[in-house]
Order: structure tokens, then sequence, then C-alpha cells
């Protein structure tokens, strides 16, 4: 016979290991086969995004994201693989990092940079990536999921 009582308690949050881990969302804005960059205040280039707030969901996120560092507005058109690191490189207390990844339409081009956070937007192909600096993981990750996030451009 089914005991409720004693499955909830089973499954208790406090009866499990804890992961901490980092939540941020990032964006794939595709046209004619390249993807959008921007370049961040200290000269490395990666895609629009950020770190999650709490309360916020990703895809709510990453929309924010584009709205504060490029002043337009945007739609998620695909949820993409998500990228987990169990263990973040440098975290010494062991923390992790989750990466919500959405595709996303813009419904302008009109860019205003946040001067702040934002230097330089620009579309580049692969083959314009060696050519700019990067974080070593976020280099990782682009080369990892061209495939798949230029796929259906």
């Amino acid at each position: 016979m089914a005991d409720l009582a004693r499955a909830l308690e089973d499954r208790h949050p406090d009866n499990f290991r804890k992961h901490s881990l980092m939540i941020a969302a990032a964006s794939v804005i595709v046209e004619d086969g390249k993807l959008l960059l921007v370049r961040d205040t200290h000269g490395f280039w990666s895609s629009v995004g950020g770190w999650v707030d709490e309360g916020e969901r990703p895809d709510e996120a990453v929309l924010r994201e584009v709205r504060e560092e490029l002043s337009v507005q945007a739609e998620v058109t695909e949820v993409l693989h998500p990228h987990l690191e169990w263990r973040a490189e440098r975290a010494t207390d062991g923390s992790g990092f989750l990466l919500f990844v959405y595709r996303l339409r813009l419904l302008s081009r009109d860019f205003k940079l946040l001067e702040s956070e934002i230097t330089e937007a620009r579309w580049a192909s692969p083959a314009d990536w060696p050519g700019l600096p990067m974080l070593p993981y976020v280099r990782a990750l682009l080369e990892a999921r061209t495939g798949e996030w230029l796929a259906t451009d």
C-alpha cells in the first residue's frame, strides 16, 4: 500500500547532497552564419548573457541582459542544450556553473551599448573567432557548440 507520509519524508530535500551552482543565461543570436558577440570592458568577447537574479527565470534573465547590454528587445525562439560545469574553474569553494542557452530573435538592431559593461558588438563567423580575445571557457563552449548553434540558421 502506498505510504504518502513515508514517501515525502524519504524525498525531503534535507536528505540529499546539495550542489552549489552559479546560474547564468546566454544568448545565441545568429544571422547569415554569424553569431552576435559583445566585447566586455576587459576586452574579452562572448555572447550576450549574464547571471540569473534570484526569483528570475533563466529565459527572463537572458532577455533582460539583451535589453540592458544592447538596449533592444528580443524574443526566445528556441531553448538549446544547457552547459554544466560541476566544478567551475578557479572556484575555491567547489561550486559549479549552470548555463542556460537560448536562441533569440532580435526585434531591433538599433544597439545602444551599456558602456559600463560592453564596449563593442559585432557579428562574427567561426572563422573570425581565433582573432578575438575570449576567456578560455567561453572559447571552449563556442567551439564545442558551433555546429548545434549555427545548424538551424
